[in-house]
């Protein structure tokens, strides 16, 4: 079963995911929880990523699995952060080039770069 969130972002922001997923011939949802699931399977300190500073002035809703959102929500409650604040910081911190997806194989895996400010 799959479940809807929504997530406030800055507009630039909300254009490059769409992008991306036009690039990736996928929906902006599973584009999100394809990211999302790389991120509950890193081994990263996300709670030194920055949120945006610009406004908010663009919403995505997404539909993700409900126990993917359980797992998220576990995550969420130890960082101290709802899971749309954190899935923005997420996609922000790719946006910003602070988070990377890399392709190692067959496999890709969510890396933090760290000579990023």
């Amino acid at each position: 079963m799959k479940k809807s969130l929504s997530i406030r972002v800055p507009e630039k922001l909300g254009l490059v995911l769409g992008q991306l997923a036009d690039q990736r011939q996928m929906s902006l949802s599973a584009l999100i929880e394809w990211i999302l699931g790389l991120a509950l399977q890193a081994n990263i300190d996300f709670s030194s990523l920055p949120d945006t500073t610009e406004q908010l002035n663009h919403k995505l809703d997404c539909r993700l699995p409900s126990e993917m959102l359980a797992r998220l929500r576990l995550m969420c409650r130890q960082l101290k952060v709802s899971p749309s604040v954190f899935i923005r910081t997420l996609m922000y911190g790719g946006e910003t080039n602070r988070l990377a997806i890399k392709q190692v194989g067959s496999e890709y895996m969510l890396v933090a770069k760290h000579d990023q400010n």
